[in-house]
């Protein structure tokens, strides 16, 4: 009975993840009045833009699919606290196949 408790606890997690697992093509996510920030695609942003322009790295997590290929999600804050994260591709060559910025913030 524990185990099916656990199982069903699980998998109502994971029910409510699903919406923003889903949204990933979104411009934008959260709703300000309920106390979330807002994210927004930055066209002209990436990781090594950010870097160049003074943003400062906060965090980076990676995710590995069986076939090799890769993706690195990088944590970004600015000086006047904007903050952004940026998704970067690769294949299993390590050869960047895509990526894009979000940003969140005053700079929207």
């Amino acid at each position: 009975m524990r185990l099916a408790r656990s199982a069903l606890a699980a998998l109502t997690l994971l029910a409510a993840g699903a919406p923003a697992l889903a949204a990933d093509d979104r411009e934008s996510a959260g709703k300000p009045e309920n106390g979330y920030g807002v994210w927004g695609f930055d066209a002209e942003a990436s990781s090594a833009a950010l870097a160049r322009d003074g943003w400062k790295f906060v965090a980076m997590s990676t995710m590995s699919w069986p076939d090799g290929r890769q993706a690195v999600v990088t944590m970004w804050v600015s000086k006047l606290g904007d903050f952004a994260r940026c998704f970067d591709y690769f294949d299993a060559k390590m050869a960047q196949t895509g990526g894009k910025c979000e940003r969140s913030g005053t700079g929207l």
